[in-house]
């Protein structure tokens, strides 16, 4: 295996692997992922480990949606700018709601939408990362009788995972969408961090001289 093979093993393959193992994902089962960034991305490419049916992407950013349609994580691609989740997941599910939601992002309002889109008895799994408080009309979720977990990175999973990509189960080379040597890190963090040229990650390589 190369370098490239194993560069996110650590933290946003794991968390994401960690993130689906938690939604206790069974053979089809409709699997909803609120956030579409790389550990979304990861929860998603892991998520397929288990057979779920299908697996739907949700994103307020269109480009991440259809990039996920590209790289065949998600069989279907929700915009709340566009669509309300709820109701489509809805249509999807025969109208009972998602078995399991992942929510990859961090904030009430995508935790409240995970808890509405997820059916009676369902599981939720967050490994958002929440920088404040957060309230939850518990009066109306506490019916559910749903299973919430939450948490973040395990790296105790790192041997499976690295198994697991070198037997082609799992390959997340198609997060370093952007190369470059160490001279050009300065345009690197440009671009990620201001999300041009739909960048998901930019790899950076030895300095050339």
């Amino acid at each position: 295996m190369t370098e490239e093979d194993l560069i996110f093993v650590g933290d946003i393959l794991s968390t994401g692997y960690y993130a689906s193992l938690k939604a206790n994902i069974k053979p089809g089962d409709t699997v909803v992922v609120i956030g579409t960034g790389p550990v979304g991305m990861c929860a998603m490419e892991t998520a397929k480990l288990f057979g779920p049916s299908k697996i739907i992407a949700v994103n307020r950013n269109q480009e991440r949606l259809d990039f996920c349609m590209q790289h065949g994580l998600s069989d279907i691609g929700l915009n709340p700018k566009k669509v309300d989740v709820v109701e489509e997941v809805l249509k999807y599910t025969d109208g009972h709601g998602a078995d399991c939601v992942i929510e990859a992002v961090g904030a009430e309002e995508t935790l409240r939408q995970a808890i509405e889109t997820v059916r009676v008895g369902g599981n939720v799994s967050t490994v958002g990362v929440y920088s404040q408080s957060i309230t939850l009309p518990m009066q109306y979720y506490w019916t559910k009788n749903l299973t919430l977990s939450w948490g973040f990175v395990t790296v105790d999973h790192i041997p499976e995972l690295i198994k697991l990509i070198q037997t082609g189960k799992i390959n997340t080379k198609f997060l370093a969408t952007h190369k470059a040597p160490l001279n050009d890190i300065v345009k690197g963090y440009d671009v990620f961090k201001n999300r041009k040229e739909n960048c998901i990650k930019w790899l950076v390589t030895p300095y050339e001289s």
